[in-house]
């Protein structure tokens, strides 16, 4: 009954809230969406018919935290495409399911014990090495509190008391949070770090991720 659980009502009412009072000057480049049913929801009431056109993309990094309960076990890839995408065309919107998303057509990964701390935390964290080799500026990322939980965990060690209690609390329902996403040495996607002057600096591997002189020469960009 409750697999793949949809939003309720109440959570229905919770989007249509956020979006009328909180995203009036939050205009995402790309929306990033877990590939659970009630986020996919969320994803269109939050963003869905915007004039700028952002794309959304599923992707299973940024999923629930799997195991144990029904709720968190996704149903058949077929089953939520041929729910979801009419939602999407309605608004005339573009959704990736492929790119990213449901490698299996069934959840193969749910199981009956909860899954381990430190394997969503890997997700979250590779989710954020993903997005720092996006070229969008500003990306909004749909997903759960338990995996937002996660993440933020894994920062804060080194601050005061008071800011890590903030950072690393639960999230509500419909909760907008708001990160910077700064990329400190040792923790940045693929490159190398070179000598300019004095000074070290990262040269991604990704050109999509550089900027400056850095960044794709012209002759590239026409290639």
């Amino acid at each position: 009954k409750y697999q793949d659980a949809k939003l309720t009502e109440a959570g229905i009412q919770q989007c249509l809230k956020v979006r009328r009072e909180e995203l009036v000057n939050v205009h995402p480049e790309l929306i990033v969406v877990s590939p659970f049913t009630r986020t996919l929801q969320t994803a269109h009431i939050l963003f869905g018919g915007e004039s700028t056109g952002a794309p959304f993309l599923v992707h299973d990094d940024c999923g629930e935290r799997r195991g144990k309960f029904t709720c968190d076990k996704r149903r058949h890839k077929t089953i939520i495409v041929q729910e979801i995408k009419p939602l999407y065309d309605y608004t005339a919107d573009v959704i990736d399911f492929e790119s990213f998303a449901y490698a299996t057509e069934s959840d193969e990964l749910w199981t009956k014990e909860r899954e381990p701390d430190d394997s969503v935390t890997s997700r979250a964290i590779a989710m954020l090495q993903w997005l720092a080799t996006r070229p969008e500026k500003e990306i909004a990322v749909v997903t759960h509190s338990s995996w937002l939980r996660h993440l933020f965990l894994s920062f804060g060690e080194q601050t005061v008391q008071k800011d890590r209690t903030q950072l690393q609390r639960s999230s509500g329902n419909a909760e907008i949070r708001s990160i910077t996403l700064a990329m400190h040495k040792g923790f940045y996607p693929n490159g190398n770090w070179e000598r300019d002057g004095e000074t070290e600096v990262f040269v991604p591997d990704h050109h999509s991720f550089r900027r400056g002189k850095y960044g794709p020469s012209d002759t590239r960009i026409s290639g």
